[in-house]
């Protein structure tokens, strides 16, 4: 009985250092922290206006969690080492913090890993064919993590935590695409917010003049604007004048054909 309690202290300190790490750096980089909550597979800080801070605020903020976890193992395990007879209780501590920031680098979402991977991807492929990829491998780990959870049942009786992270990783994905549509677009009006809009660097894609207008709308990304050009047009077509004619005209037709209009 003492052993299960001192093992639910540990996972919930480690959830508790993995979240607030999160709190700290969304904080520090000028975001807004709604608040911090449970959920079955442990805790979740809820934050606001991510999507107008640059790149490399982000990444800080999806690695602050397992980076704090893998700090207190290493302090946990060190000061066990150094203490030359071991201290079972910083070995549960370093171990804890040790699988919790290695889960949650997993590239899926909604783990920090899966942040990272789809803000990578997102600007190098475009955010909406980015989310597409991320949903497909989401909802592959979550098979694979629910076969490998059957096995720890299997060796290891009322061990249950792989099956469920499984099934959580493959609810989570096979119902995320209104999430992620939510996503990108928050994502493009926060690169238009006037403290961010001035500062963003500008891509220049050279493309076909009969490349649908589609394909174009998906290489849209976050932290930079896109100035598509054409063989026949030395001028740019940009970003926003593709997003109003999307607006106008639909999402059908060429990017040659918005030239004309």
């Amino acid at each position: 009985m003492l052993n299960l309690l001192l093992t639910a202290v540990f996972v919930i300190a480690s959830l508790a250092v993995h979240e607030w790490a999160h709190v700290f750096a969304v904080r520090f980089m000028g975001g807004k922290v709604e608040g911090v909550g449970f959920f079955p597979l442990g805790m979740v800080a809820r934050a606001k206006r991510l999507e107008r801070l640059h790149g490399w605020e982000r990444y800080v903020i999806y690695a602050a969690g397992p980076v704090a976890n893998f700090a207190v193992a290493f302090w946990a395990g060190l000061t066990s080492h150094i203490s030359y007879v071991g201290v079972s209780w910083l070995d549960s501590l370093a171990f804890y913090n040790l699988v919790l920031g290695v889960f949650n680098l997993t590239p899926v979402l909604p783990l920090d890993g899966g942040r990272i991977l789809a803000q990578f991807l997102g600007n190098r492929v475009g955010i909406l064919r980015a989310n597409r990829f991320i949903k497909r491998l989401g909802c592959a780990v979550g098979w694979a993590f629910i076969a490998l959870g059957m096995v720890q049942v299997i060796l290891f009786p009322f061990n249950i935590t792989l099956l469920c992270a499984g099934i959580f990783i493959r609810q989570k994905n096979k119902n995320i695409s209104t999430e992620l549509q939510a996503a990108f677009h928050r994502a493009l009006d926060g690169k238009n917010a006037p403290e961010r809009a001035r500062t963003l660097p500008i891509k220049n894609l050279y493309i076909p003049a009969q490349t649908p207008i589609k394909d174009a709308f998906e290489r849209l990304a976050a932290d930079y604007f896109i100035d598509f050009y054409i063989d026949e047009k030395k001028r740019p077509l940009r970003e926003q004048t593709l997003i109003n004619h999307i607006f106008k005209h639909g999402i059908t037709g060429t990017v040659g054909e918005t030239f004309k209009n």
